[in-house]
């Protein structure tokens, strides 16, 4: 590696796409943890919280095309949220795999076009409304097998009450 190597501050159009890229995957990563969790709560309702925990261990290395294979073969989603996380995955895949690829002449300049920064943001968004969606389908779940989600749908209500808020 050379050592005379000379570093250039990024200009605010990098540091917007870096932190739009780090907020779409770490968002990204919190669908892979709702399903990794929904998963293990439908394939295990009568399991004790012990066995529960350990499949939950094996799930959290799932990808998130893994977890939505398994959701899909296992029937464990309504056709609705199967398609919304199969077009999600596209899209997560662009971002993880192709965002580079036909802007690299951008990015190497340091100007980042403003559809980048939407489609990136888009991706983001989505995965917040695709998160929420499983969260309400595990309440839905939760409750068909006679516990009581009142209060959980609540704080959930009040928590998707203050992102609107603060957006």
């Amino acid at each position: 590696m050379k050592e005379n190597v000379i570093k250039i501050q990024a200009n605010n159009n990098e540091i917007n796409f870096y932190s739009f890229i780090g907020e779409a995957l770490l968002k990204t990563q919190m669908v892979e943890q709702a399903l990794s969790h929904s998963i293990t709560l439908k394939m295990n309702p009568t399991e004790t919280k012990e066995r529960a925990d350990e499949f939950l261990k094996q799930n959290q290395s799932y990808t998130l095309g893994q977890a939505i294979k398994i959701g899909i073969k296992e029937e464990l989603y309504n056709f609705l949220l199967q398609d919304e996380l199969k077009a999600f995955l596209q899209h997560r895949n662009w971002l993880v795999h192709k965002v580079i690829c036909g802007n690299e002449e951008d990015l190497n300049a340091g100007n980042i076009k403003e559809e980048l920064f939407q489609k990136i943001k888009a991706i983001s968004d989505k995965a917040e409304s695709i998160q929420r969606l499983i969260e309400y389908d595990l309440i839905d779940f939760c409750s068909s097998k006679g516990k009581d989600m009142s209060e959980t749908f609540a704080l959930l209500k009040l928590q998707e009450e203050g992102i609107r808020i603060q957006k």
